[in-house]
């Protein structure tokens, strides 16, 4: 056997001929053999350099290749080589049976079964003719395997750098021995690295023609290029039947995707949109829709237009801005919308804001449209602005030092800034829009407006103190002081001014309680009682009834208060388990008693008394569930549950025998989850042909086998219940159940169901229904609504690798 390693620099025709040769026969498969230059550093020695800066930089080439034997006619100018002839040039490898270069020609060939890979890129075929000069070439009977698809045909020909043509050929991504779809096409052109091109193409499904497409092309460049997307047929009882997204995709770098598209209705018309998508990381992101439909109904012909955005904008000094824009002409525009919330919308708001941390304070700022799309008026808000100042202590206004005595008050300031107005003149002018207002004529008092706008500023200011006393007693002081200023009273004095102040104490403590047991399953028991009552007072403000209230500016307008308010919280916390691996439940049992007393009242001065409980013992892992004599397991199975209770007392008519409790609400949920097996009992065989490339790794190949035979999946069912009484929880008003379940059915089918039922009129309030089958290489999802007087289903079909360029899909929905 013969070893030869030559390295030379490329000056020698014949040679240079003859690698060149050699590296081209690396070109057959479908992505192109990149040239490797190295550098050669200069002699560091050499010091007759004219110019310092200059390197001459000398192309040179490495060749490692070994055969039983090796022939070199030098006059014929033929090399052969037999006997499984190998070579390497950088990552290129070659295998055949043997080897012929003819140097003259400048032609090589190879026969017999030959063996190429190049990087990722690997060939299987045989009798390899290819002419250098002109750099195409031919192979019989190839196969291909590129980015995990793999190609076949009769002859495959390189015509072009990046062109290849396959007669008879066959692409699939299915790695099956027996592949479960493939595309077959008598005429086959590959674009390297871009799309596959045929006609006419017959789509197989195990051995099945399923499709016939006259032409096809089929996109396989990675990452975001320009096309056109693969519209989806669809149908419903308005529009008929509908093909959606007759588009065109178009990426800019690596900031954007922009989509231009088409929706073509059989009986009202088409739909134009443009979409956009944009991303800076650390500086901005957003989105655009803009729509326009020509709508044709009963009614006549109609053009309406949408238009939909979002913004957000990294400023310096960790400030931003965000704008939102949310317009429509009707809301016919989306009469056929699979959308819920397009389809159920009755108000759009569009806005900008910004913001801007000032140390612990924040400033705001924002303007918002809100359009009413059911009584076609609007309201808005040019501008809003705010300032908040969080609750800080006092001492850093003083510069003492924390531990002082001052440390124990708290100061808090805001200030709001807003202009507001309602405009339900369907026809409003810009100036309405502005600041107009304008009186409604109906009215002869002249005081209703339909364009009405107001504009005020009001600002809060706080101080706060608490301490702790005894240890145990903890006290609280609070003071807030309220002024707006706004551009009119309900008299049309300009400028008008009100104020309005408040006072509150409180105090709280707690009680604790603990009970150790011994020799039982429940280690501890404790139980914390929290008093808590406050006090509050607001002086007479009627003084402020002129005054308007809008948006954030509003003063209190009331008489005198003097209120006082009691609770009591009580916490159950528990401890169960062996000693060592104890679990506690912190919040177990929770039930708060509230009620407040009006000392301005002499009759009947307190509130209702308000109860909430909470149930909380969370989830419990209730371990493994054995089947079928231990063939299958049931592992890891938790059981959780929580509820709620709440009402509400009338202190005054509390008897010994009637507890009079009023407005009762319950919810309780309750959930159960686990893992299951599922084992693959006839597995179908891999495709290996090209497995003879890559070293043998029994561990890998012990691993994909153990993954391949089971596998496992979570599960899970919940149900929630709601009851609502005005007197009586068990003579109910309203019942409902929402159920969900998530699951595996088997290895290749998973189901996801909800549900809302009425219990008390029995009546299915929506259904959701998703079915996904995985296809090995396939996945097809159907899911289906049902709710009230709609339904809706959509069917997709789509290939795990290539989701987007094999992908089919239908909808319909119906509205009664």
């Amino acid at each position: 056997m013969a070893f030869i390693f030559l390295d030379y620099k490329m000056k020698n025709t014949k040679l240079r001929l003859w690698l060149i040769t050699i590296l081209f026969l690396t070109g057959l498969p479908l992505y192109a053999q990149s040239e490797a230059i190295s550098s050669a550093l200069p002699d560091t020695l050499v010091r007759e350099i004219l110019d310092s800066l200059k390197i001459e930089v000398i192309k040179t080439d490495s060749l490692f290749y070994l055969a039983d034997s090796i022939n070199f006619n030098y006059d014929t100018e033929i090399i052969k080589l037999y006997g499984t002839p190998k070579i390497n040039y950088q990552d290129t490898e070659i295998i055949a049976d043997s080897l012929t270069v003819d140097v003259k020609k400048e032609r090589a060939f190879s026969y017999g079964f030959t063996k190429m890979k190049d990087g990722e890129q690997l060939l299987l075929g045989s009798n390899v003719r290819f002419d250098v000069n002109t750099q195409t070439g031919i192979l019989d009977e190839g196969r291909s395997l590129i980015e995990g698809a793999y190609y076949s045909g009769r002859e495959l020909r390189k015509i072009d750098k990046d062109i290849y043509d396959i007669d008879g050929g066959t692409f699939t991504n299915c790695d099956l021995a027996e592949p479960s779809f493939w595309f077959w096409a008598k005429q086959l052109r590959i674009y390297k690295g871009d799309k596959i091109v045929g006609k006419p193409v017959i789509g197989y499904v195990n051995h099945f023609p399923a499709f016939f497409f006259p032409f096809i092309t089929i996109p396989i460049r990675q990452g975001r290029h320009p096309g056109l997307l693969i519209p989806s047929p669809d149908y419903n009882n308005v529009d008929g039947f509908v093909i959606r997204n007759l588009a065109l995709y178009y990426p800019y770098q690596d900031y954007a995707d922009f989509v231009l598209g088409f929706d073509v209705m059989e009986k009202t018309g088409w739909k134009g949109h443009f979409d956009a998508q944009y991303l800076k990381r650390y500086a901005f992101s957003g989105g655009f829709n803009a729509s326009f439909q020509h709508n044709l109904n009963e009614y006549g012909t109609f053009d309406d237009w949408g238009l939909q955005g979002n913004h957000h904008q990294d400023l310096p000094e960790k400030s931003s801005l965000d704008a939102n824009i949310n317009f429509v002409s009707n809301k016919r525009i989306w009469e056929s919308s699979s959308d819920v919330n397009q389809s159920l919308a009755q108000r759009l708001t569009s806005s900008i804001s910004y913001s801007k941390p000032i140390g612990s304070s924040y400033l705001n700022a924002a303007s918002y449209f809100t359009q009413d799309l059911i009584n076609e008026t609007a309201s808005v808000s040019l501008p809003s602005a705010s300032f908040y100042l969080s609750s800080r202590p006092v001492s850093e206004l003083f510069n003492v030092p924390s531990d002082s005595w001052l440390s124990n008050f708290n100061y808090r300031y805001n200030v709001y800034l807003e202009h507001t107005g309602v405009l339900r003149e369907k026809n409003y002018s810009f100036p309405d829009l502005i600041w107009n207002n304008t009186i409604d004529p109906v009215d002869t008092t002249g005081q209703t407006f339909l364009n009405e706008h107001h504009f005020g500023i009001k600002q809060n200011a706080g101080i706060s103190h608490s301490s702790n006393l005894f240890g145990w007693l903890t006290l609280g002081q609070n003071f807030d002081y309220s002024e707006a200023w706004m551009d009119r009273n309900r008299n049309e004095d300009k400028f008008a001014r009100g104020n309005s102040w408040s006072a509150s104490a409180n105090a709280r403590f707690n009680l604790y309680g603990l009970r150790n047991f011994k020799d039982l399953p429940i280690t501890a028991i404790r139980h914390i009682v929290t008093p808590n009552i406050v006090y509050s007072y607001q002086p007479n403000t009627r003084k402020n009834s002129d005054l308007y209230s809008f948006g954030s500016i509003g003063i209190s307008n009331s008489a005198e208060t003097s209120n006082l308010s009691f609770g009591l919280d009580n916490t159950w916390q528990i401890k169960y388990g062996k000693k060592g691996k104890e679990t506690k439940l912190n919040d177990l049992l929770y039930w708060r008693v509230g009620t407040n007393a009006d000392l301005k009242k002499k009759d009947k001065p307190f509130s209702n008394i308000n109860h909430t409980l909470y149930f909380k013992p969370g989830s419990f892992n209730l371990g493994n569930l054995s089947l079928n004599d231990g063939k299958y397991t049931l592992s890891k199975i938790k059981l959780g549950y929580s509820s709620q209770f709440s009402a509400v007392q009338n202190p005054y008519q509390i008897h010994l025998r009637e507890m009079n409790l009023r407005n009762q609400y319950f919810s309780q949920g309750i959930s159960l989850s686990g893992s299951a097996p599922y084992s693959k009992y006839f597995s179908p065989p891999k495709n290996r042909d090209f497995e003879t490339f890559e070293t043998s790794d029994s561990l890998k190949t012990a691993m994909e086998t153990f993954r391949e035979e089971s596998s496992s999946s979570d599960w899970s069912l919940s149900l929630s219940h709601n009851v609502y009484s005005d007197q009586d929880i068990f003579h109910s008003e309203s019942s409902n159940l929402r159920t969900s379940l998530t699951c595996r059915i088997t290895e290749n089918w998973s189901l996801n169901y909800t549900n809302y039922y009425n219990l008390m009129t029995n009546n299915m309030l929506s259904q959701t229904f998703s079915l996904s089958r995985n296809l090995h290489c396939w996945k097809m999802d159907v899911n289906i609504t049902l709710r009230n007087d709609y339904w809706d289903y959509r069917i997709t079909l789509f290939n795990t690798l290539l989701p987007d360029a094999l992908k089919f899909q239908t909808h319909d929905s119906k509205k009664y």
